[in-house]
Order: C-alpha cells, then structure tokens, then sequence
C-alpha cells in the first residue's frame, strides 16, 4: 500500500507537529478503513495518545472512544451490525517509534543544562532520528507495522465502556 505525503501532512496540520504516534495512528486507521466499508463507522481506542489524531483523520471518525487500557488497539467498526475490524501496532513499530521518543525525551530532560552549541547538536540529531523514523513509518508495509483480524463486536457494549 503506498500513501502519499499529503496523507501525513493532513494528520500533522490536525495534530500541530510530526510524531511516531500521530503517523501510527494513521496506519491503524488506513488499514482499519480498507475493511470497513461503511461510512457509519465507528472506533473505540485502546489507550489515550498522538494516535487519535491520526486515526481522526484516516477513518473520518472524529468522536473516538478511548478506552484507556495502555494497548495500541483501534476497533473499527460498522454501527449497524457490529461487522468490523481489530488493529493492532505490532512490537516492531512500537519499537521505531521508541527510538525517536528515548532521544527526544533525554534531550527534554537534559536541556536545562545544555550550553547553546551542545543544544542544537542534540536537538538536530533528534530531529535527524525523527526523519528517520517518520520514512520507516510512512512506508513499511501493513505486515510489518500492524496485526489485523476481522471481528465481530457488540458497539453498545464497546461504546458504553
């Protein structure tokens, strides 16, 4: 499946800056909408992060229920029947986003103390790891990123949670 660029600027104009997570969110929502025919779709994710945003703008759902259980799950499915799909980031995409987010979080937690010149070092190495990572991201295949499965789901129950 190629997606265009233009697909990841729209998540990141939404979202406010390029991320691993939005960009995941993306993918699960792509996959997700590719079996999910129905323009009554409705999604329940499974943990509060930049994913949402991504799934927001890949499925066209922009109520998503979250329900807070630290997976990287999306349920995408169709309001009518139930009929839908389970999509899940594998541990190898959790793993290229993790790349970028040690980097950028040591640089936050050691900023105070960096001089100016050490600064923009550290700062354009993440920047470097975060193109990286983003290339990875938009174009490794479904098989590589995600788990899909067909699945049949009770939307009054899954949305009440």
């Amino acid at each position: 499946m190629s997606i265009g660029r233009e697909f990841f600027a729209d998540i990141y104009a939404l979202h406010g800056h390029r991320c691993p997570m939005s960009t995941l969110g993306g993918r699960l929502g792509r996959a997700a909408t590719a079996h999910v025919d129905s323009l009554r779709r409705r999604a329940v994710y499974h943990i509060d992060t930049c994913a949402l945003d991504g799934i927001r703008v890949a499925t066209g759902c922009h109520e998503i229920r979250v329900v807070d259980e630290g997976r990287h799950v999306l349920d995408l499915f169709d309001d009518r029947n139930g009929r839908g799909v389970r999509v899940a980031l594998r541990p190898e995409a959790l793993a290229i986003a993790g790349e970028y987010r040690r980097l950028d979080d040591a640089l936050d937690r050691d900023r105070a103390g960096l001089d100016p010149t050490t600064l923009a070092a550290r700062q354009s190495e993440v920047n470097q790891v975060l193109d990286k990572v983003l290339e990875q991201l938009w174009t490794l295949p479904d098989e590589v990123l995600l788990e899909i499965a067909p699945t049949e789901l009770d939307p009054v129950t899954l949305l009440e949670r």
